[in-house]
């Protein structure tokens, strides 16, 4: 039947097999009937039809349902909300999707089945349940809150789509796609790539971490014995605290304020203000303000302010401020000053202070003790 409509309307169809049995037998009169009233009298109301060119796109029509199965007792301070997350094209479940309330910021990842379970809290008059996966169009829909609730969300996979901060170089007659510049991607991937984030940060917590890229919130303060063990749970790398208290280590999305840790401090984007860690403090982004650590300090861009560290402080940007470690200073660029036994920079406008000082690049300023002259010839004569 489908191949009758095409040579008649002069458009082809784009659907999965496994979606439509085009075998079956259908029996069908329509005379002067536009074509989309004629596909509806063909498929069901569980399908929907895109229209892209000269093609009509076939998919199961997304379906999100929410079925209260009991309300929640009075004396109760808590409602759960249960059910599963598919692909909205098949119906298939998906795994690993992350399911949360933005307000009370509680989530769940999906299992192999789809499924998840939540617990909400009831003194929230409101509750809206947003579902995110990397490579799917992120949902919500709204629930009823102090019901025991059974849900199906479906999710819509993404179009594929040139980025929006692409930069794009000419190479003979071609554009090509050099570089994406995603600057709000890179700080989280860096801070989650590292070793050291791999023994404290779960798997799990990576994964939502991914999905939910474009959430972050502000929240006045986050407690927390280990990164996922705290007052935003799993949902602590997407908030921004204006003060954090780690009793032994925290992970967060950002400080505006103040964050202490026993032991560490993860950072995924910024700090601006001051941070303390018994051990060692990594941010992802840039910092503004006080870092301070027994053995080490990272900044993964601009550091606007002072790094004080036992052993080591790194900068991968720019060092507007100062550096003071026992053994080594790094950054990419300074201008200010570095005190430390090995100071490194790629380039520098100020001052180094300590027995070996090396600028890759261009240097102009004081340097005390020796020092290497610029530029990679002289820098490896100099090592």
């Amino acid at each position: 039947m489908l191949t009758i409509i095409s040579n008649e309307s002069n458009v082809y169809f784009s659907y999965n097999s496994k979606l439509i049995n085009r075998d079956s037998l259908v029996t069908l009169q329509a005379v002067n009937k536009p074509l989309s009233e004629v596909l509806r009298m063909l498929f069901n109301s569980g399908y929907e039809f895109k229209e892209s060119g000269s093609y009509i796109i076939i998919r199961r029509r997304p379906v999100s349902v929410s079925t209260i199965k009991a309300k929640a007792s009075s004396a109760d301070e808590h409602y759960w909300i249960q059910g599963r997350v598919v692909e909205a094209e098949n119906g298939f479940p998906l795994a690993d999707a992350t399911v949360y309330e933005k307000q009370q910021l509680i989530s769940a990842l999906t299992d192999r089945e789809g499924r998840f379970a939540m617990k909400l809290k009831n003194k929230y008059p409101t509750a809206n349940l947003s579902v995110s996966k990397a490579g799917y169009q992120d949902t919500s829909m709204v629930l009823q809150p102090r019901f025991h609730q059974e849900v199906t969300i479906a999710l819509e996979s993404k179009t594929p789509e040139m980025p929006e901060n692409v930069l794009m170089v000419k190479q003979g007659n071609q554009d090509t796609v050099k570089a994406i510049i995603a600057k709000d991607d890179v700080p989280a991937e860096d801070v989650e790539r590292k070793w050291i984030t791999n023994v404290f940060v779960s798997t799990k917590q990576k994964i939502q971490s991914l999905n939910l890229k474009k959430f972050y919130t502000t929240r006045a303060y986050q407690f927390s014995v280990l990164p996922a063990i705290g007052t935003h749970g799993r949902m602590n790398a997407q908030v921004t605290n204006h003060v954090s208290i780690n009793l032994l280590g925290g992970y967060s999305g950002g400080t505006d304020g103040f964050e202490v840790g026993t032991l560490f401090n993860l950072t995924k984007r910024h700090v601006s203000g001051v941070q303390v860690a018994g051990l060692f403090n990594i941010v992802g982004g840039k910092v503004r303000g006080t870092q301070i650590a027994s053995l080490y300090n990272e900044s993964g861009d601009t550091t606007r302010g002072v790094q004080v560290s036992g052993l080591v402080n790194v900068a991968r940007g720019l060092v507007k401020g100062i550096q003071i470690a026992s053994l080594v200073n790094k950054a990419g660029r300074v201008q200010g000053v570095q005190i430390g036994l090995i100071n490194i920079t790629g380039s520098q406008e100020g001052s180094s202070i300590g027995l070996i000082n090396i600028s890759k690049g261009k240097r102009t300023g004081l340097v005390l003790f020796y020092g290497c002259p610029a530029g990679r010839n002289k820098l490896a004569k100099c090592l």
